[in-house]
């Protein structure tokens, strides 16, 4: 497991703020990211976890998904969107999402989805 930090990708502000909020309870490094560019162009040891938005300007989150598993092949990706579909959650688990969380989320869901992320 990576000693990096927990990677947040989001072109929201608000919706990165929060979560660091969250898992900064935890006591785990984080960095931020707004798009997925910009979370591939980060230097530094890689994340040992990835939490992804999937629709965002620039690259779309599936294809950043795709990219970040080329580039940190270990490290696990929770995908978080606000769209539901049985047809999104596959694809995001077929292109290699650890894990899929649906907004509006609870804070012990993405606790909880990040701690099981690092388990594995």
């Amino acid at each position: 497991m990576s000693d990096g930090p927990i990677l947040i990708v989001d072109d929201d502000a608000f919706v990165r703020t929060l979560l660091c909020e969250m898992l900064a309870e935890q006591g785990h490094p984080l960095k931020e990211a707004e798009n997925g560019q910009a979370a591939l162009d980060l230097e530094g040891p890689p994340p040992k976890v990835v939490l992804l938005d999937l629709f965002m300007p620039e690259m779309s989150g599936m294809e950043a998904l795709v990219l970040i598993r080329n580039r940190w092949p270990g490290t696990p990706v929770l995908v978080i969107s606000s769209m539901d579909s049985e047809r999104l959650v596959d694809e995001a688990l077929a292109a290699g999402a650890s894990g899929y969380i649906t907004k509006p989320f609870h804070p012990m869901e993405i606790a909880s989805a990040v701690e099981r992320a690092l388990a594995a």
